[in-house]
């Protein structure tokens, strides 16, 4: 038998679980596929995380498929934290150890044992707990799969899902040579039954919705990433605004629920692209806020914020309890918003793996237990993975490209329909004409401003291009001053010319 991370009656002073608190990570995305991991001192940290739009948490269901599903099932791993520097000066004791990398043995009756797909001992780095628990989730995404990872702890943890852009990060480079990427991003929080934009701080107590794509929030805010540093800043910003508050065992407890959504489409590169498939998919980064008990010893709001946190979580453990019993007729997915939102996600439409941390400390033993029966409940839940293909023109990434190629073709016309201009004792015959080209030139211009700016808003992946469209437009708008000063020029009088009595050629002829 594996050699334990704990043993037994031992005081945790004497222990193995030593090392920096760590969680698994999450992982976001920029136009060339970035994906995103935290790293302090060897231990890693994780980033978790979610125009105006109507934002689908869509269903395969939702879109012509080619591919077959695959049959397989939730992937659920459990990581131990290590004990806390209080645990140990106070003598926890070991409730809860790793047997091996896939069980979970009681320290106390092992006759208590729960086995997962992997499970995680307190000195495993967050770079292999996302190489296990979410790498095969993320790359589906990027393939067109729908995907959710999403993290249950209970409230004695510190936060440690939430982004730290404090820390260095790591970025780490996914060459597709062979596609193109338009990456959208959308955060929203769950505070007490109340859905809120962590991306527009106006956007306040939005309303859930439903049509025959799934189920969206109403007005959620979406922006285009260019960057992986403009992805950062819009997490960051949102991080600001999500609810936290200090509690008897955490300074800065989440109390509300997260979810960061990636939407990616891609097509082929080249320029035959026509009739191919866009590939369209959501990878959702759910962060639980931690299940609280009357140990916590709140009260007021926070009492309140605990309720509402606690009414959540056991509706997620209701409706994974009924979607693993086929007995079952009716799942309760309306009885919570957290679940009316990721209902698509828990019907078995998408990649999901579940990440649950767990301390070993004797003292919350008995909810240490009832995380691992949850997890373990939800390892049997089977889903039915499909690859996202849109063919017709609801894709912003064709959108997009149709815009750049009018761009394209607007320009080759104004570079065909500009003439040189006329020689001065030529002008006069020309007059017309320039000012035709005058007006035709700013006719032109305008609308290529106008549809730059709006191309730029539809096409991250389009940056470079228009950058350079809008060089060509700034050197025919050049251009198209120099035709104007010289048309300027010519209508000037023209000076008389006086001859050596100072008399005009014009006076003297009479």
């Amino acid at each position: 038998m594996a050699s334990r991370q704990g043993s037994k009656s031992r005081k945790a002073g004497s222990s193995n679980f030593k090392g920096a608190d760590s969680t698994a990570s999450s992982t976001t995305s920029s136009s060339k596929l970035y994906q995103e991991t935290s790293i302090d001192d060897g231990h890693s940290f994780p980033a978790s995380s979610s125009a105006q739009s109507k934002q689908h948490f869509f269903s395969s269901d939702s879109f012509p498929q080619n591919a077959q599903p695959s049959k397989e099932n939730v992937t659920v791993t459990v990581r131990f934290r290590p004990l806390s520097p209080r645990e140990i000066h106070n003598g926890e004791e070991v409730a809860w150890y790793a047997d091996g990398e896939t069980i979970v043995r009681n320290e106390h009756n092992p006759t208590i044992a729960y086995s997962y797909d992997r499970v995680f001992g307190p000195t495993t780095t967050t770079r292999n707990v996302y190489d296990v628990a979410a790498h095969h989730v993320v790359n589906g995404a990027m393939e067109g799969i729908n995907g959710m990872t999403y993290f249950y702890r209970i409230y004695w943890f510190v936060r440690f899902l939430g982004l730290s852009t404090s820390k260095p990060h790591i970025l780490i480079f996914l060459q597709t040579p062979n596609r193109e990427f338009l990456l959208r991003i959308s955060y929203l929080e769950l505070y007490n039954e109340v859905v809120n934009d962590l991306l527009n701080p106006a956007g306040h107590n939005l309303r859930i919705r439903e049509d025959k794509q799934g189920t969206f929030v109403e007005g959620i805010k979406e922006e285009v990433i260019l960057s992986p540093a403009h992805a950062l800043s819009h997490i960051a910003a949102g991080e600001e605004q999500r609810h936290v508050g200090s509690t008897k065992f955490n300074l800065l407890s989440s109390r509300s629920h997260t979810i960061f959504t990636l939407t990616i489409e891609s097509s082929p590169l080249g320029d035959k692209i026509q009739g191919e498939a866009v590939h369209l998919s959501q990878l959702n980064l759910v962060d639980l806020a931690g299940s609280e008990s009357s140990k916590v010893e709140t009260s007021g709001l926070r009492r309140k914020e605990g309720s509402y946190i606690n009414k959540s979580l056991l509706t997620l453990e209701t409706v994974i309890s009924k979607l693993t019993d086929v007995k079952a007729s009716h799942v309760p997915y309306r009885d919570s918003k957290l679940i009316r939102i990721l209902q698509s996600s828990l019907s078995g439409h998408d990649r999901v793996s579940l990440i649950c941390t767990v301390t070993p400390a004797s003292r919350i033993s008995e909810e240490t237990h009832n995380t691992l029966k949850f997890a373990h409940r939800a390892k049997h839940i089977e889903i039915q993975a499909k690859q996202n293909k849109i063919t017709d023109e609801k894709s912003l990434i064709k959108k997009y490209q149709h815009e750049i190629r009018k761009l394209k073709e607007e320009l080759e016309q104004l570079k065909q329909d500009t003439v040189p201009v006329p020689q001065l004792k030529d002008m006069g015959a020309h007059d017309t004409i320039l000012l035709k080209q005058k007006e035709q030139l700013e006719r032109h211009n305008r609308k290529l401003a106008e549809e730059s700016s709006y191309a730029k808003s539809l096409a991250s992946a389009a940056a470079v291009e228009l950058k350079a469209l809008s060089e060509e437009v700034a050197k025919l708008m050049n251009h198209n001053e120099k035709l104007s000063a010289d048309l300027a020029t010519h209508k000037s009088p023209i000076p008389q010319r006086t001859n050596k009595t100072g008399t005009t050629e014009e006076e003297r002829a009479f």
